[in-house]
């Protein structure tokens, strides 16, 4: 295959693969709890430390299923807890610390079209690149508020919204990066659609194992690459350009 003439782009979670959101999304949580539910926040445990914040996160499919999990909240409620969302994190100025290597690679990486997908804040993420002067690296940035509340990851919706806007789902491959099984089911789910589409795009997802949540032994899907620190991003995409 003629790499001239095909398309190779890279698109990243946030959480856990690009920054260390662990504190802030506690600190965020335990507010908004305390103003949906009928207990406050010091009575979940979930709350109490960030460990047991990211435990029970990791356990969950995305974070609609984390709130009815963790804090038995009702579809109404969760609707409520997601709208709050975005504000109560630009509200809060808790540090986010960028995970060690990770925006190294991307800027090695510049000649390729970058976007991300997350069940993060869009403005949220803005404001971050923003402040560290990355944002000009990113073509495109779907965040939760971007896709139907009843279509978050694992559906593909934002993965695909976010190819689109990249690829114009040309030829070539995509790099899906991310942290958590519920990325690579949402690339398997992406890839699917694209194959119904008759598309000649292939997404490949790469598992982040340098950040804080790198057991994948149980997971049920495996990335189609693992990528132990984030240097190790550049050789995959690398490798495939060579091709």
């Amino acid at each position: 295959m003629n790499i001239n003439k095909i398309t190779l782009a890279a698109i990243w979670d946030f959480d856990g693969t690009l920054v260390d959101t662990r504190q802030k999304n506690l600190n965020v949580t335990r507010k908004i709890i305390d103003k949906v539910s009928e207990a406050g926040w010091n009575k979940f445990s979930v709350l109490e430390t960030v460990e047991n914040y990211n435990s029970a996160h990791n356990k969950a499919t995305n974070w609609r299923e984390f709130y009815k999990q963790s804090f038995e909240l009702n579809d109404k409620q969760i609707d409520v807890a997601g709208r709050m969302w975005t504000q109560y994190q630009l509200d809060d100025d808790t540090l986010v610390p960028p995970i060690d290597g990770v925006f190294d690679v991307i800027t090695t990486l510049e000649k390729f079209p970058h976007g991300i997908v997350s069940q993060n804040s869009r403005e949220n993420i803005i404001q971050y690149l923003r402040e560290k002067n990355l944002l000009s690296y990113f073509m495109s940035i779907i965040g939760y508020e971007e896709v139907d509340l009843e279509r978050q990851k694992p559906n593909p919706q934002g993965l695909l919204m976010c190819i689109e806007e990249l690829t114009s789902f040309n030829a070539g491959y995509v790099f899906y990066v991310g942290d958590h099984e519920t990325d690579v089911r949402c690339a398997l789910n992406a890839n699917k659609e694209l194959t119904e589409r008759n598309t000649s795009l292939k997404i490949v997802a790469i598992g982040a194992l340098y950040g804080y949540n790198a057991d994948t032994s149980k997971w049920k899907l495996q990335p189609d690459y693992y990528a132990s620190k984030a240097e190790d991003i550049i050789n995959i995409i690398s490798g495939l350009e060579e091709q």
